[in-house]
């Protein structure tokens, strides 16, 4: 989980920092569903890397506690996904 974590987060600063020069200067809502996409994946990509590297978490609920860490993983990995899917989906409908 450590490396899936860190290559995701690798390519959305990565991302971020191509796409941040010329944000909000053509696309207005596009823009602000990326960014808002970005903010919330890598948020949410910190905390989990915090969690799974947490040494003191509790050892009577360690399945539970890795089990809460691998889905805001998943979340963390998702938006992306689905705000693309959504500029996605404006576009071809309103180039309808």
């Amino acid at each position: 989980m450590v490396t899936a974590t860190g290559i995701f987060l690798g390519f959305m600063l990565e991302y971020s920092s191509g796409w941040m020069p010329n944000a909000f200067s053509t696309n207005l809502f596009k823009d602000i569903v990326v960014s808002v996409s970005i903010t919330i994946s890598i948020a949410c990509l910190l905390f989990a890397l915090f969690r799974i590297l947490k040494m003191n978490y509790p050892a009577d609920r360690a399945i539970a506690y890795y089990r809460k860490t691998l889905r805001l993983l998943l979340f963390g990995i998702s938006i992306p996904f689905f705000g693309f899917l959504i500029i996605l989906l404006v576009k071809i409908f309103t180039s309808i």
